[in-house]
């Protein structure tokens, strides 16, 4: 499928007199394609069942993919929008994200410009008609709040991927160890609310 998408870039140009390069900002369309991948294809690999999770994740060409989401701002500003596909068409027609200037980028010739917008569009796959986007393997984070004793309390999520900087981290495959170790957490705390709460919201197939 292809996705028309507007982007900027900067042509230097050497004035008359002048040593130093100026740049000339210049826009154009360009058709960029979209992967069409059928769904016989994909693999099941994982289901996200957490609050606001991903839901099932697919292997396909040695990566990970699950179903895009719309996101609730576009939900709530663009009222005809009613699909992932629908905004990214009407995203990439409207908006440049593929230009940032010569302040925060050092290479804003054509080739970079384009090329990052190929990039981006790599990432995500049209399968039987929906969005999908490339993700990575989900992963168990415990992290505790406040002071104990339900002062805050113990939760146990599901990351792509955790911060490393603090918690407790499981692979997919480890969901009962994680709930075992977020319930004995949350007993020594004192967050007696959130103990026998925890589930293993990741399936693996």
């Amino acid at each position: 499928m292809k996705i028309k998408t507007w982007f900027k870039y900067e042509v230097p140009y050497l004035p008359p007199r002048c040593r130093k390069f100026r740049y000339e900002r210049k826009e154009e369309y360009i058709d960029l394609n979209l992967r069409e991948v059928s769904s016989d294809k994909l693999v099941l690999a994982y289901e996200d069942k957490s609050y606001n999770g991903k839901g099932k994740i697919y292997r396909y060409a040695g990566k990970l993919w699950a179903k895009r989401k719309l996101d609730s701002y576009v939900k709530r500003e663009y009222k005809k929008i009613k699909t992932p596909l629908e905004w990214l068409i009407y995203h990439n027609m409207h908006y440049t994200t593929y230009f940032a200037g010569r302040f925060s980028d050092k290479d804003t010739s054509r080739e970079t410009v384009l090329k990052r917008a190929k990039d981006d569009l790599r990432e995500l796959i049209l399968v039987d008609g929906e969005l999908y986007e490339q993700t990575i393997k989900p992963e168990y984070f415990i992290l505790t709040f406040g002071l104990g004793h339900n002062h805050g309390g113990t939760g146990l999520f599901v990351e792509y991927p955790a911060r490393r900087d603090c918690g407790w981290h499981f692979p997919a495959t480890k969901g009962k160890e994680a709930v075992a170790l977020a319930n004995k957490i949350a007993e020594k705390r004192g967050d007696t609310d959130d103990v026998g709460k925890f589930k293993a919201w990741i399936v693996c197939h």
